[in-house]
């Protein structure tokens, strides 16, 4: 198991650049090349994760490398969870997992365990006792529904679900205090359900892009707890994120210029903060191509009222 560790102030920063969407390998592709280093140097964390839709056409595994040429430049730990477009013109899952495992400080690897998908993985962030304090998971959260006489997008499936589920409890068995973090790039369902019922902070700007079929990954964070946040890309105008029973759903901050987006809705970057003595919460803000941090977000309370009864 690849582990990452705590700075000696007991601080671990995370950085999710999603929805690069390099393309052409033309000036607006150079453009998000240059965001991508400048919040890279504004921000030195300790660890990246690229939640999906990097490239996409044709020539996605040779824009690979270019799309994260800051990432590999900068020599920090990364990981990577596939999105829809990914290989939506070009070659399959594979091949640019083949790309990724020959970059030095890509730590995204295939547990075979969780048999559906490619890059479901789980890291370790250790404290400074050597115990695991925090997992940071990345889920392979599909393109398209699999099912033929359904439309719209893929849903986290069953063995994808119950393998994160033994993660969990393995890692219970070692430390019951720890906590995890997940990645994927598909927004779960029950987004629709924190932005209607609960207290938000961040914008939306365009519809939730969920998968029709709710699979139960949400029910099945909660049957084994430990799990504090899951955070997606894929909507590109959305960076809102909300608690829902004590776990936290939320978009990053799409990066890329050479897709859709609102000229009032710069590109950017999420940051996390976590702390190696706390594993109940966590810190999050989002940095701009501007230069601003936004840390204090709007609220947006809640359209109507839960009935739990």
């Amino acid at each position: 198991m690849k582990q990452l560790t705590f700075s000696q102030e007991g601080k671990f920063k995370l950085l999710q650049f999603t929805d690069i969407h390099f393309s052409d390998n033309n000036e607006v592709d150079k453009e998000t090349v240059e965001l991508m280093r400048k919040i890279l140097k504004e921000e030195k964390p300790d660890f990246i994760m690229i939640t999906g839709d990097t490239v996409y056409g044709e020539e996605n595994v040779d824009h690979l490398p270019l799309a994260l040429t800051p990432v590999i430049e900068s020599n920090i730990p990364f990981s990577y969870t596939f999105g829809n477009h990914d290989t939506e013109e070009g070659q399959g899952y594979e091949a640019l997992f083949e790309v990724l495992q020959g970059i030095p400080t890509c730590m995204m690897y295939h547990d075979a365990n969780s048999k559906v998908g490619i890059g479901n993985h789980t890291l370790e962030v250790v404290g400074h006792d050597g115990g695991v304090k925090w997992v940071i998971a990345g889920i392979d959260s599909g393109n398209y529904n699999p099912l033929p006489h359904m439309e719209g997008y893929a849903y986290v499936q069953k063995p994808q679900i119950e393998w994160y589920q033994d993660v969990m409890r393995k890692y219970e068995a070692q430390n019951p205090d720890f906590a995890s973090l997940v990645f994927m790039h598909i927004p779960l369902p029950e987004y629709h359900e924190v932005w209607a019922m609960e207290t938000c902070y961040g914008m939306k700007r365009e519809g939730i892009c969920s998968p029709k079929i709710n699979s139960g990954f949400f029910a099945a964070m909660q049957e084994v707890g430990h799990t504090k946040g899951v955070f997606v890309g894929h909507d590109h105008i959305n960076d809102f994120y909300g608690e829902m029973y004590g776990i936290t759903l939320g978009y990053g901050r799409a990066t890329g210029y050479n897709t859709y987006g609102q000229e009032d809705f710069l590109r950017g970057a999420r940051i996390f903060i976590l702390d190696e003595n706390n594993t109940e919460s966590f810190e999050t803000y989002v940095r701009l191509s501007d230069g601003t941090v936004i840390d204090n977000p709007s609220m947006h309370l809640p359209e109507r009222v839960r009935d739990d009864n």
